[in-house]
């Protein structure tokens, strides 16, 4: 019987040194579990702090960019204004310079075959 009760009481010393060890691992697996939740959450923070950073980065370069190309499409725009209106003047400017010219021709031409007419005339034949 004293064997019995000695056994009994080893069994119930186990179990007692077991939950009390289980108790303070289960602690230390809260306390753990909870720094981990904490870290997450404080990088969860900073990983959305900086997404609104980048993001109000992106919109202002966004911003930028869509101000300078309205601005290279009006300087275009205007640009191509004005080369078609040089254009067109060149062309009326252009018609009439060579009609000037084409008049001046025609006129040299008489002179020339008068030149021509005169050498034909005046060169001895020999």
């Amino acid at each position: 019987m004293e064997i019995a009760k000695f056994v009994l009481s080893c069994i119930g010393s186990f179990i007692a040194v077991s939950g009390f060890f289980m108790g303070i691992w289960k602690a230390y697996s809260k306390k753990t579990d909870d720094k981990i939740k904490a870290i997450q959450a404080q990088a969860d923070e900073k990983t959305k702090e900086a997404e609104a950073h980048a993001q109000e980065e992106i919109d202002k370069v966004r911003e930028g960019s869509i101000a300078k190309s309205e601005k290279l499409e009006k300087r275009i725009a205007a640009l191509e204004k004005n080369v078609s209106d040089l254009q067109r003047d060149v062309n009326l400017n252009l018609g009439q310079r060579l009609s000037n010219i084409e008049g001046e021709m025609k006129g040299m031409n008489n002179i020339l075959k008068q030149i021509q007419g005169w050498f034909i005339n005046n060169t001895p034949r020999g």
